[in-house]
């Protein structure tokens, strides 16, 4: 059945109506993930160039997780396969192309059963078949453009012949260190255990980490992730417009996530790509990394006067998120102070995208928006010692430490809580797709501009964020749809309450 075990549709008739928003009935059946083959193929060649030496890529265990997980986005975006644990392997031969092998499960490897099959023929039966899992043969060569497939069975006794004597191989390793409390071992994920098992597999050989080199790779999009990414972008866009019309005092701040999903949902969207960010009052003040220790992280009342901070524009098309966000008043008017501190974020934002162009550096982004905040007199703010604890504000980025440090960019991880806040990320396969900013800016990346302000003693909580790309002579905004200026916002909202006003205190 090819038309069941194709790697996916290919995307070109989806890109086709990219720009095209539909209406709430009648959306598509869309692919999910592929690329035409040659597009990977295009990306496993200049991998082979920057290596130089055989390298492993594994895909993600994912099996039984119900949908939650999606592909590694370094297998993904070598091979656009989504099929359980495969595996591939490349091996530069010089004066030809390099060597491209593929192991996949077989036919029903890992497949949830829930029939006993005391009668083997009804692994065959209707209800069993496998959706769009690949698996060693012709049909899998055809559809990838790989041209050798086996099965994972085979991997411990083909790899070492198929490195051959390289004296270093390649394996996207797993950097993530695992906690365990002291005077235990440290655990490891299952990248590491099988990194470990191919290293003795291969005894001898220097092992070396390929992922560096993969995600310098995905840095700069091509033009199929760019349409991918510029759909997301919108789709996003227009439910933080649903939320405009919507949003009242008296609604929680998780059916302000629940607007957006069902605006993404009916669309195309199939999924976020990450857990709902959706905060108002002071439970903005809390940063998400924090809040979201918690089962149930975003939930809260909106009440007169609050802003409802919404970092939550992160729908994906075809495996590609984004990640924009909106601050938004629950009454559909600022307060004075409020509109203030907004317009300061505002011009901060404008300033970084301006600097946005090809051969400057994210640290001329930053130190614009920086520059803004000294203008109007923040960094005072964001001293500890004149503030105090309990009153000092976040300012992000921080003119202290990019203006009156010089401070560079530094090593910056959310759950270790490192680094000082910058500007944003890039973005792709995954809504974080890392912050290497060690070059200067190129066409073709893409990545948020997102400053923010932390006010503890007002309860406010601002953030402005869009998904930009650098273009050959600048940049484009892909999610500029999203109303964002104070008088877009308050216009929106009272046009959609004049239209549909109800009676005082009721949502609607």
């Amino acid at each position: 059945m090819p038309s069941r075990r194709r790697i996916q549709t290919r995307l070109a008739p989806v890109l086709s109506i990219a720009l095209t928003l539909v209406a709430p009935s009648g959306v598509a059946a869309q692919s999910d993930v592929a690329f035409p083959p040659e597009v990977y193929a295009g990306r496993r060649a200049r991998l082979m160039e920057r290596l130089q030496g055989p390298v492993v890529v594994p895909g993600e265990y994912m099996i039984r997780h119900e949908g939650v997980k999606k592909q590694d986005p370094n297998f993904a975006y070598l091979t656009g396969v989504e099929s359980p644990y495969a595996i591939l392997v490349l091996v530069p031969r010089p004066g030809s192309p390099a060597r491209e092998v593929l192991f996949l499960p077989e036919s029903r490897q890992f497949a949830g059963a829930q029939y006993p099959y005391q009668d083997q023929r009804l692994a065959g039966a209707a209800w069993n078949r496998m959706i769009r899992r690949l698996s060693p043969g012709a049909e899998a060569q055809a559809a990838t453009g790989i041209g050798e497939t086996y099965a994972l069975s085979e991997l411990s006794a083909r790899l070492p012949s198929i490195v051959g004597d390289a004296p270093r191989v390649y394996f996207a390793r797993d950097t993530e260190a695992l906690y365990a409390p002291d005077g235990l071992e440290r655990p490891l994920s299952v990248r590491q255990q099988l990194e470990a098992s191919v290293a003795r597999l291969l005894g001898g050989r220097e092992l070396r980490d390929a992922t560096p080199a993969i995600e310098r790779l995905r840095v700069i999009k091509d033009r199929w992730e760019i349409e991918a990414l510029r759909r997301a972008a919108a789709i996003s866009a227009e439910g933080l417009i649903e939320v405009l019309r919507r949003l009242r005092p008296g609604m929680n701040d998780l059916e302000v996530a629940g607007i957006m999903e069902w605006t993404w949902k009916r669309l195309g969207s199939p999924r976020p790509a990450f857990s709902p960010i959706v905060a108002s009052g002071s439970d903005a003040i809390s940063l998400f990394t924090i809040r979201s220790e918690n089962y149930n992280s975003v939930n809260r009342v909106a009440r007169d006067g609050d802003l409802v901070f919404i970092d939550y524009g992160a729908a994906e098309w075809a495996m590609y998120g984004s990640d924009v966000c909106r601050t938004y008043p629950a009454s559909g008017h600022f307060t004075d102070e409020q509109r203030r501190l907004y317009e300061i974020v505002l011009e901060a934002q404008e300033a970084a995208i301006a600097a946005v162009r090809p051969g400057v550096t994210i640290l001329d982004v930053i130190r614009a928006a920086a520059g803004v905040y000294r203008a109007h007199g923040l960094e005072e703010r964001e001293d500890i010692d004149l503030m105090g604890v309990e009153h000092v504000w976040g300012v992000m980025p921080s003119p202290t430490h990019y203006l009156a440090r010089e401070g560079g960019l530094t090593r910056y991880t959310a759950v270790g809580g490192l680094g000082v806040r910058d500007i944003g990320h890039h973005v792709g396969l995954e809504a974080t797709d890392g912050r290497d900013y060690s070059t200067p800016l190129e066409p073709g990346m893409v990545f948020t501009v997102e400053p923010k302000l932390y006010v503890p003693d007002l309860d406010v909580a601002i953030m402005i964020e869009d998904v930009v790309l650098v273009t050959e002579d600048g940049s484009e905004n892909l999610s500029a749809r999203a109303p964002k200026s104070v008088e877009d916002i308050e216009r929106a909202m009272s046009e959609a309450r004049s239209a549909n006003p109800g009676p005082t205190g009721e949502r609607r």
